[in-house]
């Protein structure tokens, strides 16, 4: 199945694959899917990624200095607060950037034209 990430409305639009996705879901089963999204703009990374690298450098000298006295539990909270941050970076990296969208140039009536174009037999209303 594919997806696309639609960041306006902070969810998955199914491109292809409903009826399979359907049918997974009847059968209590996840499906496999294939998500695009855009990458994230690496200037808003990199200043979302700023604030938690300068926690874990405060937290960091502080441990470092009881790891270096031999302390295994500052050592222990050293490895696990390392393990934690990196995860965390690299959520943020990995996070999806914006989709964007623009209206139509002539609105509804032009939407429409298109549609009547394209698809002559689609319809508004309810069958």
């Amino acid at each position: 199945m594919l997806l696309w990430w639609v960041s306006g409305l902070q969810t998955l639009l199914v491109l292809d694959g409903h009826d399979r996705i359907t049918a997974a879901l009847a059968e209590h089963a996840v499906p496999d899917v294939l998500v695009l999204t855009p990458a994230a703009d690496p200037s808003w990374i990199s200043s979302v990624q700023r604030q938690p690298i300068q926690e874990y450098q405060g937290r960091l000298n502080h441990l470092q200095a009881l790891a270096d006295q031999d302390d295994q539990m500052a050592r222990a909270h050293l490895t696990n607060m390392t393990r934690r941050i990196a995860a965390d970076l690299e959520d943020i990296a990995r996070s999806e950037g914006r989709t964007r969208a623009w209206p139509l140039p002539g609105g509804t009536m032009a939407w429409a034209r298109q549609v009547a174009m394209l698809a002559p037999d689609w319809t508004t209303e309810a069958a």
